[in-house]
């Protein structure tokens, strides 16, 4: 599934290419994904797209209108821009521009597209239950120590759940836990303020340096363009197990446990 740096790097290509440009047409190939896309969607033709924003793992197009679409990649769900549209199976949605179509594929539908007025917008059950976004300012030491003094659950629980941060997924919460030497067994209640602010420190530099990567390949990702992300070559530990550990080098080996039946991949010398 995309995680923020996915999501963050398919916004920054979608709007490269799509800002100010009128939306001729849109055609429903096939409403079924894990919510039916609604026909209401229409209502954006003859309007253009005024800004793209994210709000963790969701795309959100801001229509000159006021209305809102509210996308969610799911599992396996992609856009692909083409000169000329060329159909391809498990197509569901698609855009049509003066020089240009905008298709979004979705293979095993677990995505969603959602149409929103100017005033349904704001009441999205999707958007009200998210927490912070881990790139804002906002994410700081003081709003970490704040969540998860009450806690009683393993930091990469704590970590893996949207309402805590918004955007992280089971790729960056391994590297990040890693980067900021802290156990994923640990209990938040356990770790401490200067850990805290590591944990803080950590969450920062790895995502932005996969933004800047544009995010990482594995399996069904890619950007707009069709172009791969290039972090998956600086990843630490995900998918590497029984592989050396990068800083402990020949002497221990990388491991993969399952926490909450997702896996999770670490090395317990470097990691407390």
């Amino acid at each position: 599934m995309p995680e923020l740096p996915e999501v963050e790097t398919i916004r920054i290509a979608l709007s490269d290419r799509l800002l100010k440009c009128k939306i001729l047409k849109v055609s429903l190939k096939s409403k079924k994904l894990r919510f039916e896309i609604p026909y209401n969607i229409k209502k954006i033709e003859k309007k253009y797209i005024k800004k793209i924003n994210r709000m963790g793992k969701y795309l959100i197009f801001e229509i000159n209108s006021g209305d809102k679409i509210l996308m969610h990649l799911g599992m396996t769900g992609f856009f692909k821009i083409q000169k000329k549209y060329m159909i391809q199976k498990h197509d569901h949605l698609i855009f049509t521009f003066k020089d240009f179509f905008l298709t979004y594929n979705d293979v095993r539908r677990f995505g969603f597209i959602k149409y929103y007025s100017e005033y349904e917008y704001s009441k999205s059950d999707h958007l009200i239950r998210l927490g912070i976004d881990p790139l804002l300012r906002s994410f700081n030491e003081k709003y970490v120590t704040e969540k998860i003094k009450n806690k009683n659950q393993s930091i990469k629980n704590f970590l893996m759940n949207q309402a805590n941060i918004a955007g992280l997924g089971n790729i960056y919460c391994s590297e990040i836990l890693f980067d900021s030497n802290i156990s994923p067994f640990r209990n938040t209640k356990d770790v401490n303020i200067a850990e805290t602010k590591k944990l803080v420190i950590s969450t920062k530099k790895i995502l932005s340096k996969a933004i800047k990567l544009g995010g990482t390949s594995l399996r069904d990702f890619k950007n707009p363009d069709g172009k791969l992300g290039y972090f998956k070559n600086r990843l630490k530990v995900y998918n590497r197990e029984n592989k050396s550990c990068y800083i402990c080098k020949d002497k221990v080996k990388i491991k993969k446990i399952y926490i909450s039946g997702r896996s999770t991949f670490f090395c317990n010398n470097c990691q407390k």
